[in-house]
């Protein structure tokens, strides 16, 4: 008797348990503008685009989870920009997920988990 009522009560825990990992990350924001954090997030934004030494505001992911990043075109006589004088921008989210704090780059979908770092979930939409 005692058997089938354990079993049930498993599949119930188990079931709970997956449909908590299975959430989808959502928008979230800093709980700390610290340097550190600041510093891992530039490290993970220059990774993205395959660049170095870029300066980002020190209220970054403070108010919106969005961070676009319109870069200029490398000019030169030799080869000028066709279109137009900047790259397509490039966005980055911060979310929340089951495996703590994330930076999304929108475009290719890359994750990176960020070490150390705080946020909570924003109610609105960015």
């Amino acid at each position: 008797m005692r058997r089938p009522a354990l079993v049930l009560a498993l599949i119930a825990v188990l079931a709970g348990c997956q449909s908590q990992a299975q959430q989808p990350p959502a928008l979230a924001l800093l709980t700390e503008q610290s340097q550190a954090n600041l510093e891992q997030i530039r490290l993970v934004i220059e990774e993205a685009l395959g660049t170095q030494n870029m300066r980002l505001s020190q209220s970054l992911f403070k108010e919106t989870s969005l961070l676009i990043i319109e870069r200029q075109a490398l000019r030169s006589i030799a080869n000028p920009p066709l279109f137009s004088e900047t790259e397509f921008p490039n966005h980055f989210m911060l979310l929340k997920s089951s495996q703590g704090c994330l930076i999304e780059h929108r475009q290719s979908q890359r994750q990176w988990v960020l070490e150390n770092i705080d946020c909570i979930l924003t109610s609105g939409e960015d």
